[in-house]
């Protein structure tokens, strides 16, 4: 598109007129990928004489092209042209040098992506002509090149040392001239916002440069000296006055953001060079180490104290700067020499800063009364809890207690005292406002030592007698942010060791009971605050006595769910999943309005996702989809129960198996799981799951392996005459490509591909007599991928699937191998894996199964043997009999550890002893039932809810995991977690099938019966006649 053409489209894309609007936009879409498109794009953004508006719709354009296109490595991202590209690195820098600030700001954008892809490898010109920049005293020009280098220096912030190189070479090219350049701009006493910019960008700079390590030039004296000295004298300069905003608006100004910046990097240097010990494992950490601590750490510590001094006279600091300053003096309570210096200075920094800090105060008044949503946001925000002073203060105090423990009992009288003025305001029937909220600041220091006061034997025998004077009463304090402390407090010490003890006696009681009655309350901060102790408080019940609570559950559900619409709160979510979990043989009689709830915020929390662009509602969201869970597994044993909540989660189910649901995808597809499974019969609309969730699989969900073969075995199981014969789509056919695609992906780790093991494994046992074209494509697909197989228990689902295969139809399996000429191959890798070294077939299942394929193999007629297999007779018996023997004493290390007997025989006894101990069970189990293995004539066939249990304990693993990564081991309990999976084998018997084995071939052929016992000793061939 030509420029005059590009300058009319972007005009009229600002258009009021929908239509022309629409049809520029259009345009601009069909010409995004032509070539010159992208350098037509940055020309009218950087062209002074058009208008602004035009400018900033064109850099916005060109940022949203490179965000998607420029990837080189994103094989669906249509490829921009070279020429473009080097279009945009020869112009962008002064691009950004030409701009106005609002379309600086979408250029700077774009520069972020172009310089995280093409520097260095492909942008080799971006440094000299920023060193060039950085000797101008034109202020543009410095502040696109100060800017580039931020972005420099941030694409490597996170880096391992060994991928930091260009980044050494940058600060050694740069940081002279960095130092020189922040030393002059503080040395003009500007109070030009612009100014403060350029100081901000140059402590941004070093903050990325230093995150992980310190760049080796930085080390040198040389340098560290100026650095230091300049970061020291920021941080005692007072913030300049003239042409500060008010309001609202004065913590966003750029030099008090400046002054965050520095206080964040001297925090983080103290935090972490603070003490040479510490930094021994790289030789310049070690050397920026000792001269931070020799020539720094006390200087600085000063110059926060200084800071703090300000605070305390009334003059106004940033929350943010409040907040990093208490951060340093809280690192400088645990090292010795910075504490000799602040020591003499505690009391008056409890007195003046910290505790007034602890305090309920104006602008939490203010927000209490204006929008109590927000101060109850602001109250369970986990960013706005490391951003704030008060936190801040509250760490400190924790810190001052638990390092310097001698403080302790000073400020414990201090509010002993605060405790005995509130109770005689109290008393003479009128509480002042500032008696109220130092009681506040008093209530909310003792929860934040509550850890140290429940351990301390000083303390602890004192924590119910407290509770019941000064606590008990604030729930009918007429200060509402008062009754709300005492129900957080409540909740805090919920689990104190009660004189009658854990959760129980009077005083807990009359706690409980007084957080209950105030989930009525007027005020919705109050409400809500009951609301979340009331968890604590049901977590915390004595088990014996939990019972009392059940009456209270409808109106504790009523108050959650009235709640719920009025505040978006992840933790009122945890406490339904609390509820549930607590009560779940209660639960039937609200699920349904639970999950209907739990619905409804999930999609309020997904919008607000969508409209933020990510946050923190994505963690709501994966909360809320867990609690269903919850609240599925309590009534999984009601199938029509849990059909009508399919009603309600269906529309999530299909919103979120796709890419939107990347973040909760495990969630979402353990839901599927229970209705899957607990539902009277597989709904047609579950059934159109299975297309997207297999594309996800493909397209990049193959780490949910694990969690999609749930649902699939579901699917395949309990719907499988729709599995075979449907034909649009083709489900036979999409589950053998997953299996194909996963298989033959060289790329894919084992653990992510052990999975389409098991879905042949699933197909070939549930689908038996009715598959038999697929059976040779399986076992191409495992003999092709078993000979590069590294871990054994790859190997071993591997040859679970040709053992299921025999099972399948020996037959049909044996000729499939003839025709591929892998007769030889199958089997010699079957036996070496259950003879070789080291454990193999963990599971139960796994010996089961192997046991059955290898009787059926033994059970083929003479004619339909390949001479080899003839041969091998004697090994394949062999093979039975190691693993009958290792099956019977797997089960019976299970029956000792169930029945808590620790007296475990040596597994290493005699083998002829227990093959002949084997025989004879063999013997005893053939005379019990039918020789198919299946159950006797006089056997009942029992419930069996172990996949429901497995469920749950997956969902109990996930939680106290959550965060934390596993490396795969080969220890046995890799596999236990599977042993209560449902599977068609679990009927049968593999002692009574090699009874029927061995009754067979004696009767079909005794020379192949002598065959086959050749490897037995002669006392276990007298007990096989």
């Amino acid at each position: 598109m030509e420029i005059m053409q590009l300058c009319s489209v972007l005009q009229a894309s600002l258009s009021p007129d929908t239509a022309q609007r629409k049809a520029a936009e259009t345009a601009l879409q069909q010409h995004a990928h032509l070539p010159g498109q992208l350098t037509n794009l940055l020309r009218v953004a950087v062209e002074g004489t058009l208008d602004v508006s035009v400018r900033q719709v064109a850099a916005i354009t060109l940022k949203n092209l490179v965000k998607t296109r420029w990837d080189p490595d994103d094989a669906d991202s249509p490829d921009i042209a070279e020429e473009d590209k080097a279009s945009v690195r020869d112009n962008l820098l002064e691009g950004i040098v030409r701009a106005p600030p609002a379309v600086r700001s979408q250029l700077g954008e774009s520069a972020k992506h172009v310089v995280h892809f093409e520097f260095p490898d492909r942008w080799p010109a971006l440094m000299p002509a920023v060193c060039t920049l950085l000797t101008t005293q034109d202020e543009a020009q410095l502040y696109a090149a100060l800017f580039m280098l931020r972005l420099v220096a941030r694409k490597y912030e996170f880096k391992d040392e060994e991928d930091r190189g260009p980044l050494e070479a940058v600060v050694a090219a740069t940081f002279p001239r960095l130092v020189l350049i922040l030393q002059h701009l503080l040395a003009l006493g500007s109070a030009s916002p612009d100014v403060g910019e350029l100081v901000k960008l140059i402590l941004k700079t070093f903050w990325s440069a230093t995150y992980m390590y310190i760049p080796a030039p930085l080390a040198h004296p040389q340098q560290f000296a100026p650095w230091m000295t300049a970061l020291h004298t920021f941080i005692l300069a007072p913030v300049p006055t003239e042409g500060e905003p008010e309001g609202s608006l004065r913590a966003s100004w750029s030099w008090w953001k400046a002054k965050k910046w520095a206080l964040h990097i001297s925090h983080r240097l103290f935090n972490r060079y603070g003490d040479p010990k510490h930094c021994r494992d790289r030789a310049v950490d070690s050397a920026f180490a000792t001269q931070f601590r020799d020539q720094c750490s006390l200087k600085f510590l000063e110059a926060h104290m200084a800071l703090v001094g300000r605070y305390a006279e009334g003059k106004w600091l940033s929350p943010r700067v409040v907040n990093l300053a208490l951060q340093y003096l809280t690192v400088a309570v645990k090292a010795a020499r910075t504490w000799k210096v602040l020591q003499p200075h505690v009391p008056q920094l409890m007195a003046r800063v910290l505790f007034p800090l602890m305090c309920f105060d104006d602008d939490d008044a203010e927000l209490w009364e204006d929008d109590p949503q927000e101060y109850i946001r602001k109250g369970y925000d986990i960013t706005e809890e490391m951003y704030s002073p008060k936190s801040a203060a509250s760490n400190f105090l924790h810190e001052l207690c638990e390092a310097r423990g001698k403080n302790m009992v000073p400020f414990m009288e201090q509010v002993t005292a605060i405790f005995a003025q509130y109770q005689q305001a109290a008393a003479a029937g009128q509480v002042p406002e500032d008696v109220a909220r130092r009681m506040d600041g008093a209530l909310l220091s003792i929860g934040a030592l509550s850890d140290i006061l429940k351990s301390k034997a000083a303390y602890k025998g004192q924590l119910e007698g407290m509770l019941a004077a000064h606590v008990v009463p604030l729930f009918a304090s007429s200060h509402g942010h008062l009754r709300a402390k005492a129900c957080w407090l409540g909740g805090v010490f919920s689990d104190t060791k009660f004189a009658a003890g854990h959760g129980s006696g009077p005083t807990f009681q009359a706690l409980f009971k007084a957080n209950v009655a105030l989930l009525a309350d007027p005020d919705l901060p109050v409400r809500v605050g009951a609301v979340m102790a009331a968890r604590q408080f049901i977590d915390a019940y004595d088990t014996d006595e939990v019972d009392q609570i059940k009456p209270l559950i409808p109106s504790l559900l009523d108050e959650i769910f009235k709640l719920m619409q009025e505040v978006d709160n992840e933790d009122l979510v945890l406490t339904l999943e609390a509820i549930v979990e607590k009560f779940e043989d209660e639960m039937a009689p609200f699920a349904l309005g639970l999950t209907q709830h739990l619905a409804a915020a999930f999609w309020r929390a997904l919008e607000a996702e969508e409209a933020a662009d990510g946050g923190d509602d994505g963690l709501a969201a994966f909360n809320t989809i867990r609690t269903m869970c919850t609240v599925l597994d309590s009534v999984s044993q009601q199938p029509a129960l849990v059909a009508q909540l399919e009603d309600v989660c269906f529309p999530i189910l299909q919103k979120m198996i796709s890419e939107n649901g990347q973040d909760v995808f495990e969630e979402v597809l353990e839901l599927l799981a229970y209705f899957t499974y607990c539902t009277p019969a597989i709904s047609p609309r579950l059934w159109s799951l299975w297309e997207p969730m297999a594309a996800c699989l493909n397209e990049w969900a193959i780490d949910f392996f694990e969690s999609v073969l749930v649902a699939l075995d579901n699917y395949i199981s309990r719907g499988t005459d729709h599995f075979l014969t449907c034909k649009q789509p083709d489900y036979l056919a999409l589950a053998n490509q997953m299996a194909e695609k996963a298989l033959t992906d060289d790329n894919l780790e084992e653990e992510d591909v052990c999975c389409a093991a098991k879905l042949l494994e699933i197909i070939l046992q549930n689908c038996r007599g009715r598959i038999d074209a697929c059976v040779p494509g399986y076992l191409a697909l495992v003999l092709r991928r078993l000979p590069t197989a590294r871990k054994k228990l790859f190997q071993d689902l591997l040859l679970n699937v040709v053992a299921s295969a025999f099972h399948y139809n020996a037959q049909l399996t044996m000729s499939a191998l003839v025709s591929a000429g892998a007769v030889g191959g199958a089997f010699t890798a079957w036996l070496a894996g259950i003879h070789g070294r080291g454990k193999r077939f963990r599971r139960l299942y796994d010996k089961k199964v192997q046991v059955l394929g290898l009787l059926a193999v033994a059970s083929l007629p003479e004619e339909q043997l390949p001479p080899e297999v003839a041969a091998g007779l004697p090994d394949i018996l062999a093979a039975v009999l190691k693993l009958l023997i290792a099956l019977r004493e797997q089960e019976a290390l299970q029956e000792v550890e169930s029945s808590s007997d620790g007296s475990v025989e040596d597994s290493d006894s005699d083998e002829d002893q227990e093959g002949a101990n084997l025989v004879e069970e063999i013997r005893a189990r053939g005379t019990q039932g039918d020789d198919d293995g299946g159950l006797g004539d006089d056997e009942d066939e029992k419930e069996d809810h172990g996949y429901l249990e497995r469920l749950a304990r997956a969902r109990a693993r996930a939680k106290e995991t959550e965060g934390r990564e596993h490396e795969e081991s080969d220890g046995e309990s890799d596999w236990t977690e599977d042993e209560e999976e449902q599977t068609p084998i679990d009927p049968l018997d593999p002692f009574r099938a090699l009874a029927a084995t061995v009754h067979l071939l004696q009767h079909r052929a005794s020379p192949r019966f002598q065959a086959f016992a050749a490897g037995l000793s002669p006392q276990q061939t007298a007990e096989l006649q």
